[in-house]
């Protein structure tokens, strides 16, 4: 076959796939529609993913493409057919075959519509969305069936605990939030530049008297100071709520940067001195590295009173007492592990959180 003839025959197959595809969006006649039944477990996840705190046009059109490329058979539709689809048919196409596959596992569990509807009014309270996606988020699927599925199930993520929390009840979700710890509906995010922050901060707002799971704080690591003013850009469009940003003190420029666009309802954190492992309580560290390594060495206070950053000082306490390899996420859970006592609170971390509480 000649170069152009291949051409031309891979140009009429991508033209022909694309008519049939224009075909099939067109003409999808729900009631003649051929599936699979949804297994409790991918329900189960797909209620997990819906509900997690990610913008929703990213999240529903993932849930819901990946529940028809794997459970709708008749017509079979690619990823990139989905979504090209009308949001309504897209929207009835995912109704039949969850509220179907839910009624098979749980016939008696008939769909509760208030609890749709607080949801709903939570997303739109939470998120910049247009027309479009508040239509696509607007769906009509049997939550309280899926549920019913997880009801006895242990170690359940915590937005599908608030869901059982607040199943019989949407009322007074706040306060439901506070008692049980339930962090959502969130009404404030923290972004912070790494890991250390994400897995200490929660833990030194507790002991600090600030719970973040009772007030609806989500914290969002950027993985990096160089990524951080990216992210907020991002997240100042999508979300409605307020953003706490939390620097380091060498990420002055990138806070001059998010200066110029930051939002009124935002505020941002430049740690006074060094990074984050810089304002952290002496006594904390040495009782950590004290209570991991009691057979093999004993420090103290004066081991840390350095003029280096305190990453590079722990990074040769190691060394040189030969303990392996320093790690900044280890040694973070390590210390939330040890949080026990106001005094591993410095003034500045109580700041911070001072801060957040009020922003």
């Amino acid at each position: 076959m000649s170069k152009i003839a291949f051409f031309v025959y891979n140009l009429y197959r991508i033209l022909r796939n694309c008519y049939i595809a224009e075909v099939l969006i067109k003409d999808i006649d729900i009631k003649k529609i051929e599936f699979l039944p949804v297994t409790p477990e991918d329900l189960i996840l797909a209620l997990d993913r819906l509900t997690r705190f990610k913008y929703p046009e990213i999240k529903y059109y993932r849930v819901f493409s990946e529940l028809l490329c794997k459970y709708l058979k008749k017509p079979k539709l690619t990823k990139n057919q989905i979504k090209e689809l009308d949001i309504n048919v897209l929207k009835l196409l995912v109704e039949k075959i969850w509220n179907e596959s839910a009624k098979l596992h749980r016939p008696c569990i008939k769909q509760d519509k208030t609890l749709n509807r607080t949801l709903l009014k939570e997303i739109l309270a939470t998120y910049n969305l247009n027309e479009e996606i508040k239509n696509l988020v607007d769906i009509n699927i049997n939550i309280n069936a899926v549920l019913d599925l997880i009801k006895n199930k242990s170690g359940i993520p915590v937005n599908l605990t608030r869901l059982l929390a607040i199943e019989n009840d949407t009322k007074n979700l706040k306060e439901k939030r506070k008692k049980f710890a339930l962090r959502f509906p969130v009404e404030k995010v923290i972004l912070c530049e790494g890991i250390t922050e994400e897995i200490l901060m929660p833990g030194f707002a507790r002991l600090a008297g600030y719970d973040f799971d009772r007030n609806g704080i989500k914290l969002i690591s950027a993985g990096g100071k160089n990524q951080v003013a990216k992210l907020y850009c991002e997240l100042k469009d999508e979300l409605k709520i307020p953003i706490f940003i939390l620097l380091d003190a060498d990420a002055a420029e990138i806070s001059e940067k998010i200066h110029c666009v930051l939002r009124n309802t935002d505020s941002m954190y430049l740690i006074k001195h060094g990074e984050f492992e810089d304002i952290f309580s002496l006594n904390l560290i040495k009782r950590t590295i004290n209570k991991r390594f009691k057979n093999i060495c004993e420090c103290c206070i004066a081991d840390f009173k350095q003029t280096q950053p305190m990453t590079k000082t722990l990074s040769e306490f190691f060394r040189l007492h030969e303990l392996g390899d320093f790690q900044k996420s280890d040694f973070a859970r390590e210390l939330a592990e040890n949080l026990k006592y106001k005094t591993d609170l410095t003034d500045e971390i109580l700041q911070i959180i001072d801060k957040i509480k009020n922003c």
